[in-house]
């Protein structure tokens, strides 16, 4: 049998929002718990750990997450059993609650990235199917001057941005099952890709990449909603005064990295 560890779960507060409730979130006021291998309320790390994963880091008039990378965690400077380009995705893996079949996250899209050509920041998921056996990875990734990217199980599919887009703001990423399609929404662009049978979504993943060269950068991230439903970003404040972390339960499932 295949192990997930179930947390993240939310103590339901209040009225539904929309057509459902959302179950978690997390605006990354505080510290949050990071580890090596898998644990309850647990970050820990997907592929290799990124140099810092620090929450309730000041920036932009917020508190946010800030994930960097470093020149030092490179190919040439990893252990040889991590020198593959596979390992230049560098990030941190949180398991949620049962049922999770919406999320969505607030990236801040640094002026920096606009002059790259290369996968800066990745929003991830691992979903599986009624019998907890693993279908798919729905990911929205930023690719510096490519825009937004969903992936559909072979490749990355670019749909650009969002109207109004501006380096140097906050853009909110969206991940939702519909029927039998996933639906990745930033702003008003959108890409439906098949599910392949997904029926929820394990874990979140959140992503950065190195280069084999070694790169330094920063990706800070805000306001993380897991649930039936992914809301409007004008409910946020209200949901985030409302919802709190709780609970660590137990399930039978796995969560395995894609080879993107």
């Amino acid at each position: 049998m295949q192990t997930r560890i179930l947390s993240f779960a939310a103590a339901m507060a209040g009225a539904a929002f929309l057509a459902g409730q959302v179950q978690a979130s997390e605006n990354f006021d505080g510290p949050v718990l990071t580890g090596p291998t898998q644990a309850a309320d647990t970050w820990y790390t997907d592929r290799y750990a990124p140099a810092g994963f620090d929450s309730g880091v000041a920036f932009d008039g917020r508190q946010v997450l800030e994930v960097d990378i470093s020149a030092a965690d490179s190919a040439s400077n990893r252990p040889a059993a991590f020198s593959s380009s596979f390992y230049n995705t560098q990030g941190r893996k949180l398991d949620l609650a049962d049922g999770a079949t919406s999320m969505s996250i607030e990236l801040y899209i640094d002026s920096t990235w606009a002059s790259e050509s290369r996968r800066m920041a990745g929003f991830w998921g691992t979903a599986f199917d009624g019998a907890d056996a693993l279908t798919s990875y729905p990911i929205i990734s930023f690719h510096g001057t490519d825009g937004f990217q969903g992936w559909n199980g072979a490749s990355y599919v670019t749909f650009g941005v969002p109207t109004g887009f501006a380096y140097g703001t906050w853009a909110t990423l969206s991940i939702s099952l519909q029927g039998d399609n996933w639906l990745y929404q930033v702003g008003d662009k959108t890409l439906l890709v098949d599910a392949n049978g997904s029926a929820d979504l394990g874990n979140v993943i959140l992503q950065a990449h190195n280069t084999q060269e070694g790169a330094n950068y920063s990706v800070r991230w805000d306001n993380l909603i897991t649930g039936g439903v992914v809301p409007e970003p004008a409910t946020w404040a209200m949901m985030i005064t409302g919802f709190g972390l709780s609970g660590a339960m137990l399930r039978r499932r796995r969560a395995t990295a894609i080879l993107a």
